[in-house]
């Protein structure tokens, strides 16, 4: 009787074409799962259980990360509440630079915090809020964006944040504000060249820029 050798196609197509056969023929089917090769390599049983266990831990990791991202922004959006509610409750000019001086550079882990402002009248003896005739600091940095995150050279950290000397370079994040007369910008600065970078995410500082254009509208037509 000639042997009839299959190929490993043949073999594949016929199962795929007869998609009951290894349930019709569970002992067959217990056997291929089963059976360890001699060669010492893992059982298909066993090889199944090892990529739900590698899917389970990818999946866990992944679950620890949503929850760690989730307390993060939960503690973030703390701040920002209770940061908005001590600038917008800011009446005066000099009520916001201490606002600025203190709570927002504690809750944004901030070295630096500064408010440029041009075209407004000028108001002298302010630490954190500085007046401008015309041009913006930086304004090279920001480009047509709104909002720009990145390291800045020594000297361009003292034109933002002029109320220090700096021998080295840091990080800032830019923000412009839409003002009803003139222009604005909000800088939050770091000692640290990567605190402040490309990926990091602006949504909670972009809020805040907008809620201090509010109250920096407000305080302009007083």
């Amino acid at each position: 009787m000639k042997e009839n050798n299959l190929s490993e196609r043949e073999v594949l197509d016929y199962l795929e074409s007869n998609p009951g056969f290894l349930e019709n023929n569970e002992p067959l089917l217990n056997s291929i799962i089963n059976n360890r090769p001699k060669d010492g390599t893992i059982s298909l049983a066993q090889k199944q259980i090892q990529i739900l266990h590698e899917r389970n831990t990818e999946m866990r990791k992944k679950i620890a990360l949503l929850v760690k991202r989730a307390k993060t922004n939960d503690e973030i959006f703390e701040k920002t509440r209770s940061l908005n509610l001590s600038v917008i409750n800011s009446t005066s000019w000099n009520e916001l630079n201490e606002t600025l001086a203190t709570q927002m550079i504690i809750d944004f882990d901030a070295d630096f915090v500064s408010i440029h402002l041009k075209e407004i009248d000028t108001i002298n003896g302010l630490d954190h809020i500085h007046f401008h005739d015309k041009k913006l600091p930086c304004e090279a940095l920001l480009g047509n964006q709104v909002t720009q995150c990145s390291s800045v050279r020594a000297e361009e950290m003292e034109s933002l944040f002029p109320i220090d000397k700096y021998n080295e370079a840091g990080s800032a994040a830019l923000l412009k504000m839409k003002l009803v007369r003139g222009g604005g910008l909000l800088c939050i600065g770091s000692n640290e060249p990567t605190m402040f970078s490309q990926e990091i995410d602006t949504m909670f500082v972009r809020y805040m820029a907008d809620v201090l254009a509010c109250v920096i509208n407000r305080l302009i037509e007083l």
